[in-house]
């Protein structure tokens, strides 16, 4: 697409050239054969123009394009040349706040005064427009909400870093009466180490004066049977002589 100060270029070059011809009373038309008719376009989109001329020049001819909009505004200006009769080229639609929706006009002028036109309906993208002030204080208040959340954040970590502080002191604390603990515990093994060998000893004693006892038993007992012994022969012997 050319822009303004080309079209507008193009368009008194084709004036200058075409205005002496016209003059001349020429005669002839221009039929389209494209854009078709009740043909529709949206947004940015690519418009083929071609048709032909009658009667075919026969010599060199150029076919100067204008696209108005719906209020008559000059859109976009093409040239095509001529072989045979008959020409084509392209423009592409909206790049500019004159594309409005509505139905454009395509006038044909050739360079001997053929003359013709064609029509299509175009649909201009929906517009997006903002509020500056709007924008600006939303972005404040994202601004200010997330300055909130890092004080927020700030505090959250001085706490913990405070309740770190305390647990270090707590583990300080309880690392203090484990020692103290194995200390007690030393103490105690000391104590029992003693009492340990003291009743090791007291067992040994006892398991000897055991061990005497049970002699003193058997004494007894044989002491006792050699007495029975005795007594049974002296029996016997009583008998024996009072019989």
């Amino acid at each position: 697409m050319k822009t303004l100060p080309t079209l507008a270029a193009v368009a008194i070059v084709i004036a200058l050239v075409l205005s002496p011809m016209v003059a001349n009373a020429a005669t002839g038309s221009i039929s389209f054969t494209s854009p078709a008719s009740g043909a529709s376009y949206s947004g940015t989109a690519t418009v083929t123009v071609s048709g032909t001329v009658s009667p075919a020049p026969t010599q060199a001819d150029q076919v100067g394009l204008t696209v108005k909009n719906p209020s008559g505004q000059t859109v976009d200006i093409e040239d095509a040349s001529v072989t045979s009769g008959a020409f084509s080229t392209s423009f592409v639609t909206g790049g500019t706040t004159n594309w409005v929706s509505g139905t454009y006009t395509i006038t044909a002028l050739d360079s001997y005064g053929a003359t013709g036109t064609t029509t299509f309906s175009y649909t201009a993208p929906a517009s997006i427009s903002f509020n500056e002030t709007a924008i600006l204080l939303q972005i404040n208040a994202t601004d200010a909400a997330i300055l909130a959340n890092q004080q927020t954040i700030l505090s959250d970590l001085s706490a913990i870093s405070g309740t770190l502080t305390s647990i270090t002191g707590t583990l300080t604390t309880v690392s203090g009466a484990i020692t103290s603990l194995q200390g007690s515990v030393s103490s105690i093994s000391n104590i029992v180490t003693p009492l340990g060998q003291q009743v090791s000893t007291a067992a040994t004693n006892a398991q000897n004066a055991a061990n005497a006892v049970s002699s003193t038993q058997t004494y007894v007992l044989v002491v006792a049977v050699l007495a029975a012994i005795t007594l049974v022969l002296e029996l016997a012997i009583l008998v024996r002589k009072l019989s």
